[in-house]
């Protein structure tokens, strides 16, 4: 008798390539399920698909057929007479969860999103990016314009932070400085996060006045109130004064090299006037491996490809050398329990 191999075939790659082109109608089920809050009326309990599109104002028999196909994708388990629960990973889309993505879900399927990744193809032959293609501006002056999808991002932004300003105080000391400015802030997340952890540290929250503005309705500084002060105005025309340490997240990947050095060389500037030697700039970013293996930080790199003017990821030596452009040079490339890496620098001696 003649022995059977037991393990599995890879399907044929005309299956692969189907399977790969099927992922545009899962990241539309993902986003239109967390834009209408679908997990919000869910739990790890089972509930009927009639009752949960009673409570969201769905059509139920749609709801249904997006939810069977999520289910197959582990977002939420399928029981008899289509009944659903959530998954600890479909939980995640959850207003209330605190690693929620669910507005990261929803700006990623904004229209000017969207549109931008419709100009992608051109975006390769050409090197323009898709907002500028799409609506003749660079992103953030869309954003601008368009105060909803704006807000949008902003909420995204702080989606991001909630998760990464854990891994950040995992492997970052901030207790050696005094004043510590987060410029490109957004709603202030990740600063408030450090401020809690660091109960002798000043913070500044600096970005342009219609991000701030947003702030302190949300209430991440309640606990640290008295040492936190809003700053508001561009990183390219100056940074906030009187710091011995500067934060950046996911900033410097948004802009090309000369942007970055521009932003770097502010605080450089002032690192020169309040403290040159124990004075540091920390970056909170993907770092893009030199090894071929597929990973975060690539896929992140398409994003700034496609809806940044110039904006990109960038590796280990790529950081030097645009620290080096600034005056800065680099001291360590930190890596977290995130995808996100702490990179510090400081003042070229």
């Amino acid at each position: 008798m003649s022995e059977t191999s037991s393990t599995p075939q890879a399907p044929p790659p005309e299956a692969q390539m189907m399977q790969l082109l099927f992922g545009k109608m899962a990241f539309f089920s993902v986003a239109s399920i967390a834009r209408l809050g679908i997990p919000d009326h869910m739990s790890e309990t089972p509930r009927d698909v009639e009752d949960i599109a009673r409570e969201s104002a769905t059509q139920a028999d749609a709801l249904f057929r997006v939810l069977r196909l999520l289910s197959g994708m582990e977002l939420f388990t399928e029981g008899p007479a289509r009944h659903f629960a959530l998954t600890p990973l479909g939980a995640i889309l959850r207003t209330d969860h605190p690693k929620s993505m669910r507005d990261v879900a929803v700006m990623f399927s904004d229209p000017w999103q969207i549109q931008s990744y419709a100009h992608m193809a051109e975006c390769i032959r050409t090197g323009t990016d898709g907002p500028t293609l799409a609506y003749g501006e660079h992103a953030f002056d869309y954003l601008h314009k368009h105060p909803d999808e704006g807000a949008n991002f902003n909420r995204a932004m702080t989606n991001f932070s909630a998760g990464a300003g854990l891994a950040v105080l995992a492997v970052a000391d901030f207790s050696r400085f005094t004043r510590l400015a987060d410029c490109g802030g957004g709603h202030g997340m990740l600063l408030s996060k450090i401020l809690e952890k660091n109960a002798h540290l000043e913070g500044v929250l600096y970005d342009l006045p219609e991000v701030v503005s947003g702030a302190p309705e949300t209430g991440h500084f309640r606990n640290c109130e008295g040492r936190i002060t809003y700053e508001l105005g561009s990183f390219f025309e100056h940074v906030p004064h009187g710091c011995d340490a500067y934060i950046m997240k996911h900033i410097v990947h948004d802009w090309d090299d000369e942007s970055g050095r521009r932003i770097l060389s502010l605080m450089r500037e002032q690192l020169l006037k309040t403290a040159p030697e124990k004075g540091r700039v920390f970056l909170c970013e993907m770092v893009v491996p030199d090894s071929p293996e597929p990973g975060p930080a690539k896929a992140l790199d398409i994003e700034m490809l496609v809806c940044t003017r110039g904006g990109r990821e960038r590796t280990a030596a790529e950081f030097a050398h645009l620290f080096e452009s600034a005056g800065l040079e680099l001291v360590s490339i930190t890596p977290s329990p995130s995808p996100v890496c702490v990179i510090e620098a400081r003042v070229k001696s």
